[in-house]
């Protein structure tokens, strides 16, 4: 039985697509018109198409009509910072274990593409408590979240998390700033117990601090993840990688808020603990080591050659 097609109606987010593969996100309006390098564009023509459809712009030109992705979403907002990536992003959104129903703290909302992709998570049941300190990526990220229609899943504050308060506990919290570790205090203070922690950081030296932190402060389950996509040109005949790849965006770190009064290192990776193992077997060589030349050395015993 053949099922009703989705129509493109009027306000709804559309992707645009040209025969040169130009792509375009429109909202769409009765009698507005989009002036693209291909010709005018009429929203008219568009409204009431089923996606999938091809259309024609002015010119004759023809267009593809369909509903944005997640990523079309995500790549295609209004920037004030470098944005993280849809690959990255589906990884952080992986190591949350989000879920619709589930309520997430981020700290550094930026652009709002993370924001965006937590909020296509959770929605319709959950939400996405997002703070940010500059006035002006707030503005930006509240235009973004507006024009995706998502931005009623979101509660935005425009503020830093050290000094921000919340009566609730959260599900999971990512971080996407330069010091994360210096709100671990807060971050700790509004997370459940068995949440889920991520930060995207930029540098090694970054991600040792935060590791530190995590350890001193109840996290277990620590990991540390890169995303590299290596695309591929679709052609059956002659398979081969993209002449350009988007290579090292950022670290992913991932953690578990717990509660072990007694011992909570127990619960530390077995590479982690042997590595402390290791530190403290060198700790007591050498101190025996200097215990034993400090005796050949003592009085009446010969002197150690240089």
């Amino acid at each position: 039985m053949p099922t009703e097609p989705n129509l493109a109606t009027e306000g709804s987010l559309v992707l645009v697509i040209t025969r040169n593969e130009k792509k375009f996100l429109l909202k769409l309006q009765s009698g507005h018109r989009f002036h693209s390098h291909i010709g005018i564009i009429e929203h008219d023509v568009l409204i009431g198409q089923p996606y999938g459809t091809t259309c024609l712009a002015r010119t004759g030109q023809p267009i593809l009509l369909l509903q944005p992705t997640l990523s079309d979403l995500m790549m295609r907002l209004k920037r004030g910072t470098q944005i993280i990536y849809p690959k990255d992003a589906a990884l952080i959104v992986q190591r949350l274990a989000l879920r619709s129903g589930s309520v997430v703290l981020e700290s550094g909302t930026g652009s709002g593409a993370l924001t965006t992709a937590l909020a296509w998570t959770v929605a319709p049941e959950g939400k996405v408590i997002t703070v940010e300190g500059n006035a002006e990526m707030y503005q930006i990220a509240r235009h973004n979240l507006l024009r995706n229609g998502l931005h009623e899943y979101v509660e935005m504050h425009q503020g830093y998390l050290e000094h921000w308060e919340y009566p609730h506990q959260v599900d999971a919290v990512v971080l996407d700033m330069r010091e994360p570790w210096r709100t671990m205090d807060k971050v700790v203070s509004l997370l459940k117990r068995g949440g889920t922690f991520v930060s995207f950081l930029p540098t090694t030296n970054q991600v040792s601090t935060q590791l530190e932190t995590l350890e001193q402060t109840g996290f277990t389950n620590l990991q540390v993840e890169e995303v590299w996509i290596r695309r591929f040109k679709p052609i059956p005949d002659r398979l081969r990688p993209e002449d350009q790849m988007t290579a090292h965006t950022g670290f992913v770190v991932s953690a578990r808020l717990i509660h072990d009064p007694e011992n909570p290192q127990r619960w530390l990776s077995r590479d982690r603990l042997r590595y402390q193992a290791r530190q403290e077997a060198t700790k007591r060589y050498m101190a025996r080591k200097a215990r034993q030349e400090e005796q050949m050395s003592g009085p009446g015993r010969p002197s150690l050659p240089p």
